[in-house]
């Protein structure tokens, strides 16, 4: 069996999805850093204080931002697969049933 195509928007889709998870689980360990006073200095909201809201806002921002990488690089990594499986080949791999 061989991975010959890789649809674009359903990795982009994929991807996104994966990277928002990651970035609203960062945005929470980081809230619950600062909130105890520790940080990482990752956070890119200025005069808020530290807090719950702050905590809340990091998820949410950092899930979003993580959507719109994940929306891209998935997209510029299937388009660069599809390019790149008619010089090479593809992908082969063993599937048991």
């Amino acid at each position: 069996m061989k991975i010959e195509y890789i649809g674009i928007s359903s990795a982009a889709f994929v991807l996104g999805g994966i990277f928002a998870v990651l970035g609203a689980i960062g945005g929470f360990i980081e809230g619950i850093l600062r909130l105890v006073g520790l940080s990482f200095a990752l956070g890119v909201i200025p005069g808020i204080g530290v807090g719950l809201l702050e905590t809340l806002m990091l998820i949410i921002l950092f899930g979003i931002l993580g959507l719109f990488v994940g929306l891209v690089v998935g997209a510029v990594c299937a388009w660069a697969f599809n390019h790149s499986s008619r010089l090479f080949g593809g992908i082969e791999i063993k599937v048991k049933e």
